[in-house]
C-alpha cells in the first residue's frame, strides 16, 4: 500500500509531535510505501539519522521537504506567537497540498493521513485528493477550567483568542468541507472530539469521530523497562517536568505541596524551562517550599530516563493538555501517576494506574491533588500497585507496534469500502 502521510513535525531526535510523527513514519515503512510531507527544517535531522541507520523499513520513506511561509513564521511570530504559528502552519498545509497533488500525477497513493500536527483546528487539503482520507489523532479541544483560570493570569488574553479560534475556525467552510469529507477522525480526548461533533452535527449522520490517544511508546523502550523495582525509600522523589510556562500547572502544584500533610521526607524535582521558572522558583520560597522543590532545568533525555527510573510518583498538573508524552513515560518506568481528571490523560491513567483529582472548585484541587501526593508519599504497596499495572496498560495498549497493527486493518478496511 503507499500511503501519503502529512507529518510537519517530524524528527528522529525530538519528543512530543515530532516524537509522534516519525514513529508513525518509520512503523508504517515496515509494512507499507510512505511519502512523509514534513518542513523543510527537519531535513538535517532527518538526513543525519538516515546516514546513520540502515533499519530496512528506513528505504520504504520517500521525505517530501515543505517550506513554510517566513512572513508568518518569523515577522507576525514576533507580535503574537501562537497567530504567527498558526498562519505558519495554514500556508504550510496549502503548500503540502501542491507538492501532494504532483506527487499523485506520479504515484498511486492509496490513502493519506494527516498525523502532525495534532491540532483539530488544521485539517489541511489532503481530503481533496479524491483519496480515503484520515484526521488524527487530534488535539487542542481542551481548555483551562474556569476554577483554575487564577493559574493564567497574565495569559487571559491567549487564553481568550485561542478559546475563539476554537469556535471560529471550526464554522469556516473550508474547514467543514475537511471533515465532512473525512473518511475517519480520530480525537485525542473527548473536549477536542466535541468541538468537531458541534462542527459536523447538522451535516452528517453517520459517526466517524472515535477517540484515540495520539501518543504510543515505542516497544524497545518498554522491554527495557520490564524489570524496574521500585524500591522502598526513605526520601520519596516525586517527579514533575515540560516547559514552565502557565497552562503546565505548576503553580498550582505548589500550592497543593503547601498544603501536604505526610510526616514522610519527599522530594519535588521540576526538569524543564521556561517563562515562568523564576516566578515559580519565588513562589516556592514564600510558600516555605522551598527546601522541597528543587528546579533542574532541562535536562538530557538519557538523564530524564535515570530520573524516571529513580522517581516513585510522577505528577501532571497541566491546566490543559492534550494527553501529555510524559504520561506514558512515567507509566512505562512504573510511575504512579497524579493529574487532573480531564482531557486524555484520564483516559490513560484512569483509576488503576495512579490518582484522578477531580475539577469542580480550585480550594478542592488543592487540598485533593495535596491528599493525592500524601497517600502516595505514604504507601509503598501502593505506590508499587499503581505503577506496575501503569506498565501493564502501556503494554496492553499503547505499543507502536499495537497502534501500527490497529491502523493497518482501519486502512485495507478503508480501501475494500472503496
Amino acid at each position: 500500500m503507499k500511503v501519503l502521510l502529512s507529518v510537519f513535525e517530524c524528527d528522529p531526535y525530538k519528543g512530543s509531535d515530532s516524537y509522534v510523527g516519525w514513529s508513525y513514519a518509520v512503523s508504517l515503512a515496515k509494512y507499507h510505501d510512505v511519502y512523509a510531507l514534513t518542513r523543510t527544517e527537519n531535513k538535517e535531522s532527518i538526513e543525519h539519522y538516515l546516514l546513520y541507520h540502515s533499519a530496512p523499513e528506513l528505504q520504504n520513506i520517500h521525505f517530501i521537504y515543505v517550506d513554510r511561509s517566513r512572513f508568518f513564521s518569523e515577522f507576525l511570530y514576533r507580535f503574537n506567537r501562537y497567530l504567527g504559528f498558526l498562519g505558519s502552519y495554514m500556508f504550510w498545509q496549502k503548500a503540502a497540498y501542491r507538492k501532494a497533488v504532483k506527487l499523485c500525477t506520479d504515484i498511486p497513493i492509496d490513502l493519506s493521513h494527516h498525523i502532525s500536527i495534532a491540532d483539530f483546528r488544521c485539517a489541511g487539503y489532503l481530503w481533496k485528493l479524491r483519496k480515503p482520507f484520515i484526521f488524527g489523532p487530534v488535539g487542542g479541544g481542551q481548555e483551562t477550567p474556569e476554577c483554575l483560570k487564577d493559574y493564567i493570569v497574565g495569559h487571559k488574553k491567549e487564553e481568550t483568542i485561542r478559546a475563539f479560534l476554537n469556535r471560529f475556525l471550526v464554522n469556516l467552510p473550508s474547514y467543514k468541507q475537511a471533515i465532512r469529507h473525512a473518511s475517519l477522525i480520530y480525537t485525542s480526548n473527548d473536549e477536542t472530539k466535541a468541538c468537531i461533533l458541534n462542527c459536523i452535527s447538522n451535516n452528517t449522520s453517520k459517526p466517524k469521530v472515535i477517540r484515540l490517544t495520539e501518543l504510543c511508546i515505542s516497544d524497545e523502550y518498554l522491554i527495557e523497562r520490564k524489570n524496574i523495582q521500585k524500591e522502598q525509600k526513605k526520601l520519596i522523589t516525586i517527579i514533575v517536568s515540560g516547559r514552565l510556562i502557565c497552562r503546565k500547572g505548576v503553580s498550582l502544584l505548589l500550592d497543593a505541596i503547601k498544603e501536604m500533610k505526610t510526616k514522610r521526607p519527599f522530594l519535588v524535582q521540576v526538569f524543564g524551562d521556561g517563562d515562568q521558572k523564576e516566578a515559580l522558583k519565588q513562589k516556592a520560597e514564600v510558600l516555605g517550599i522551598a527546601d522541597r522543590v528543587v528546579f533542574y532545568g532541562k535536562i538530557g533525555f538519557e538523564d530524564m530516563q535515570k530520573r524516571y527510573r529513580d522517581g516513585d510518583i510522577y505528577v501532571l498538573p497541566s491546566l490543559r493538555e492534550s494527553t501529555g508524552t510524559a504520561v506514558f513515560e512515567a507509566m512505562a518506568n512504573k510511575l504512579p501517576v497524579v493529574t487532573l481528571k480531564q482531557n486524555g490523560a484520564k483516559y490513560v491513567v484512569e483509576d488503576d494506574a495512579g490518582i484522578l483529582v477531580e475539577v469542580t472548585e480550585k480550594r478542592q484541587v488543592i487540598a485533593d491533588m495535596a491528599s493525592a501526593l500524601d497517600i502516595l508519599v505514604e504507601d509503598y504497596d501502593l505506590r508499587t500497585q499503581l505503577g506496575e499495572r501503569g506498565y501493564e496498560k502501556i503494554a496492553e495498549k499503547y505499543t507502536w507496534s499495537r497502534r501500527i497493527n490497529y491502523m493497518n486493518k482501519v486502512y485495507t478496511e478503508l480501501l475494500l469500502r472503496g
